[in-house]
């Protein structure tokens, strides 16, 4: 069969849909409005073995779901790695759809990775939806801060969120305009408050139907929160060959820079990859790390900083060993034992 290429680039209003042969010559090029009866049509004329590439992004999920029954595969790649489209001067959607095609055609793209199963993106989506309400919460509680220093009133600690300390701390306000807005802040973060409950709820209901989570929760250090977390944004224990290429994804890899032989910075951590995890790691590691009960983490902390008499790097090299263990015991099947974290 003939290998064809195919482009999409998306749009909330249209869609672009350039295909290409395997040597490289444009045989369509169209757009259509986008809807699902509009994939299904563009995709409904098209003949031999038909590979589609797109760029990740808020329709990526969807549209892979409705066009993958209908072609031999389907390419979500990351936006960023794709600088020949990024940054180009001249950009129109007929021109990044074909991009998207003879880039596809090169094997030269960095793939996203989404989860295939509806039940996991759903999953993916809660733990998403508590994460930002989490997010959300910290913001205002920074803000409603601000709002008190920019009064000359500076307070400490979490009594300025707690029904009871908020009063007194509020009365110090001298302007009752400001007071009135600084108690609208107050009723945005209960209700933030009140949201994330429920989304932690809806969270960990849904997380019963994923065994995985529970072998989790017997690492040490690791809540049902950081479970919940490493499943949803890792998907599948087989998504990484490697453990170098998990601790990458999660934000834990060394980056070098060089040219000629000779470095062109300091080594450093890579920013590329999913910060959440690494949040993940960090939290499991102060939670083992401060356990009256003696643990594999926390001795493996203390051998670290013995041998490197440096906090960070023994704080990281910690953190592998979490996301690590966590892998293993995905891969195994079975809860946690010391031996899955070497």
């Amino acid at each position: 069969m003939d290998q064809v290429y195919v482009g999409l680039d998306l749009g909330s209003s249209l869609f672009q849909q350039v295909t290409i042969n395997a040597s490289g010559a444009i045989s369509l090029n169209r757009s259509f409005a986008t809807s699902e009866a509009n994939l299904r049509k563009a995709f409904a004329d098209l003949r031999g073995e038909i590979q589609v590439h797109l760029e990740a992004g808020e329709l990526a999920p969807w549209v892979t779901a409705v066009i993958s029954p209908l072609v031999q595969r389907v390419v979500c790649s990351h936006p960023a790695a794709n600088a020949w489209i990024a940054k180009d001067a001249d950009k129109c959607d007929r021109v990044d759809a074909f991009k998207l095609a003879e880039l596809l055609r090169l094997n030269r793209f960095k793939e996203v990775h989404y989860p295939q199963p509806q039940s996991r993106r759903d999953f993916k989506t809660l733990v998403q939806h508590y994460d930002e309400l989490t997010a959300q919460q910290a913001r205002l509680k920074t803000k409603l801060k601000a709002r008190f220093r920019m009064q000359g009133v500076i307070v400490t600690g979490e009594r300025l969120f707690s029904a009871a300390g908020r009063k007194p701390v509020l009365a110090q306000v001298r302007s009752r305009d400001v007071r009135l807005a600084i108690a609208q802040l107050y009723e945005v973060l209960d209700q933030s408050i009140s949201a994330q409950a429920q989304a932690k709820l809806l969270m960990l209901r849904a997380a019963q139907a994923f065994p995985e989570i529970k072998l989790f929760r017997t690492v040490p250090g690791v809540g049902p929160i950081g479970a919940c977390r490493f499943s949803a944004y890792i998907h599948t224990p087989r998504r990484f060959s490697s453990k170098r290429k998990l601790w990458k994804y999660c934000r834990l890899s060394v980056s070098h820079c060089s040219s000629n032989g000779k470095p062109l910075r300091r080594p450093r951590l890579d920013r590329s990859g999913c910060g959440r995890l690494k949040d993940v790691s960090r939290k499991a590691f102060e939670v083992s790390v401060r356990a009256r009960q003696d643990n594999g983490f926390k001795r493996a902390y203390q051998q670290a900083l013995e041998s490197t008499h440096d906090a960070v790097h023994a704080r990281l090299t910690v953190q592998r060993k979490i996301v690590s263990t966590l892998r293993a015991i995905w891969l195994s099947h079975s809860p946690y034992r010391e031996q899955l974290s070497h």
